[in-house]
């Protein structure tokens, strides 16, 4: 039996799979989602919050495309955080801890709400490819509950899935996270494609019931209030907000995980998978830094009452005994009582060197894959994956060029071009020091970077297109006045200037010069400019970082108009990097092994050198049709 044909199938319900299939649809493509169970779609089988540096990030340009994240997760919020508030505001970033529960409601209301597609509750077995070699193309899957889906492109997000096998000591479980089984068929599938695979490891945490804590001696962490939002349509937090916690091991929890360490599965031999290098288990923890007296646990509740908690910090693949032993040896959970163990997780991956920019695989048309499958690990580095893929894939249908972002462009550019230029080795995760541009990519602009190119592709109304261009036009005109306005000396400014801490003058001083003084913010110049207190909070935030940062961001446009010429300086794909005279053998071998698309891929290359990529220049272009050899 054949379904009714779809331009897009995406197939997986986590982050990536739920983007993916509503930019798909958003795009105009009438599109499907499989997913084994619509209830658990989003499902936060990890730490139960959203954002941080580099993440908060990736889910303002997820909401600035159109994407559901930010608004799901303000209206699932129980804590609501600006992190790096004293540091500039390339590295500020929200952070909210969410109601777990009430996260996968909200998501899948949003999916009900999506025009143009069809949800269904199966489970792919395998790819349906037509054709050979490079000329291969994606036509539909095969469903495990009989008959196919045919379709002109699909999105393949299926997280820890593949092969997945939990671990809990000695014990193994089939799964890609707890109360769900592996995709065994799928896996099998992808490897028949002859697509490149790679075993990869992450880890939860043991929960906790609340009622099982004592909070009292602990050092609490309340939310921030006014909350910082992700979505600028949110208005208000719907739930109850709650703190967390903080709390640290110590030399008894680091004594008794060293006696037991070889019962850990990481460490007894059953994981060969690599794992995360920044979100560590415990164990790795205590191995890798014996002289560590200390490491933090943040508790986080899972939920509006506080009955779950979340002990991050504390992911674990010890025996249950040896958890319960641990857990009670640190401040605060004495007699603390796990509802659900800590567990690691084993999964296959797809290198993502084998994907174009666009996210589709090299050489099998219409197949675009997203999310932890591609190596990454975290829910928003899925969710902005999955958007990109998902739009990609409607794009590809009809024959348009696909969604591509620069890493001058948005924090989704950077992770695209890290992944598909550089692969992985470890689930990558995205941190601000990832951008080379950061200053420019900051969570507050993340609208006006991105408006453009979310509405030529159809993923926001013209109506929210142009009230974003109009924002974007009035911070800019309000930066021009402040140009354009002095003051100088005289008792009225002298008595404006005192009401803020600021001294009196001693000549003519334009308004701009006053707001790049230290403390000075663009409110208190009220008192000598009034017309600044009509203007919306939005855009006197984003006024006080244009003139205070004018000159860093002034060199970082700089930077990224020169690199421009690079990035657009394609390799051709048959250049043999060997025979490059000049070059050294070890650069070749590292170009060899990276395939670069293009030279500001190739300069990226860890120990590549500005000399190896002018040789690399002059071989390109002296190869050009209708240049002398």
């Amino acid at each position: 039996m054949t379904r009714n044909a779809f331009d897009v199938v995406v197939v997986g319900g986590g982050h990536a799979g739920c983007e993916a299939y509503a930019a798909a649809c958003r795009a105009g493509a009438r599109a499907a989602l499989v997913t084994p169970r619509l209830a658990e779609v989003a499902t936060q089988p990890c730490n139960p919050a959203v954002g941080g540096p580099g993440k908060g990030q990736l889910v303002r340009e997820v909401v600035a495309l159109g994407g559901l994240m930010g608004r799901v997760t303000d209206r699932s919020g129980i804590q609501f955080r600006t992190l790096n508030l004293s540091k500039g505001p390339a590295v500020r970033s929200t952070r909210v801890q969410t109601e777990a529960a009430a996260y996968c409601e909200a998501m899948e209301r949003e999916l009900r709400r999506v025009n143009g597609g069809a949800l269904i509750e199966d489970v792919a077995l395998g790819l349906l490819v037509e054709g050979a070699g490079r000329e291969r193309r994606l036509r539909g899957l095969r469903l495990a509950r009989g008959g196919e889906i045919r379709a002109g492109a699909a999105v393949v997000t299926v997280g820890t899935f593949l092969k997945g096998m939990m671990f809990i000591g000695d014990e193994r479980i089939p799964g890609g996270r707890r109360g769900a089984g592996p995709a065994v068929e799928l896996a099998s599938s992808l490897a028949d494609l002859g697509l490149p695979l790679l075993r990869l490891k992450t880890g939860t945490c043991p929960r906790l019931a609340g009622d099982s804590v004592d909070f009292g001696g602990l050092e609490e962490q309340p939310g921030d209030r006014p909350e910082p939002f992700f979505d600028p349509g949110t208005a208000a937090s719907t739930l109850p907000q709650r703190p967390c916690h903080l709390t640290y091991t110590g030399p008894a929890c680091h004594e008794l995980i060293r006696e037991n360490l070889e019962t850990s599965a990481l460490y007894g031999g059953a994981i060969t998978g690599i794992g995360p290098r920044y979100c560590p288990s415990i164990e790795t923890k205590i191995a890798r830094f014996p002289d560590r007296e200390r490491h933090q646990i943040f508790l986080e509740p899972e939920d509006r009452r506080g009955s779950l908690i979340y002990p991050s910090g504390l992911s674990t693949s010890l025996p249950l005994a040896v958890q319960e032993s641990m857990v009670r040896s640190i401040p605060g959970l004495e007699r603390a009582r796990i509802v659900r163990p800590g567990y690691a997780v084993e999964y296959d991956a797809v290198q993502p060197r084998c994907l174009t920019p666009g996210l589709e695989v090299d050489g099998i048309r219409g197949l675009f894959l997203a999310g932890q499958i591609v190596g990454t690990s975290g829910y928003e580095e899925a969710a902005a994956l999955g958007l990109i893929a998902g739009v990609n894939a409607a794009l590809s249908v009809r024959g348009d060029h696909p969604v591509t972002l620069g890493r001058d462009r948005a924090y989704i550019g950077v992770m695209i071009d890290d992944l598909t230029a550089r692969g992985v080795d470890e689930p990558y995760r995205m941190f601000t020091s990832r951008a080379e541009y950061r200053l420019l990519l900051r969570e507050d602009n993340a609208e006006e970077r991105l408006v453009d190119i979310a509405a030529a592709a159809g993923l926001i109304t013209t109506e929210r297109a142009a009230g974003i261009r109009a924002r974007r036009e009035r911070v800019e005109e309000a930066a021009r006045r402040l140009a354009g306005q002095s003051v100088g000396p005289g008792p009225a400014t002298d008595e404006a200037l005192a009401r803020i801490g600021q001294p009196p003058l001693a000549r003519p001083v334009r308004l701009e010069d006053l707001l790049r003084r230290p403390g000075v913010g663009a409110r208190d110049l009220a008192g000598l400019a009034p017309w600044i207190d009509d203007e919306p909070a939005a855009v006197v935030e984003r006024l006080e970082v244009l003139v205070k940062y004018a000159g860093y961001l002034g060199r970082q446009a700089e930077r990224a108009r020169s690199m421009a010429a690079l990035e657009d300086s394609r390799i051709p794909p048959e250049v043999d990097f060997a025979a490059i005279p000049g070059l050294r053998a070890e650069l070749a071998e590292k170009l060899e092994a990276a395939r670069p698309a293009t030279l500001g891929q190739a300069s990226r290359i860890p120990g590549m050198t500005p000399a190896a990529i002018e040789l690399l220049h002059v071989h390109i272009r002296a190869r050009q049709p209708g240049r002398p050899e």
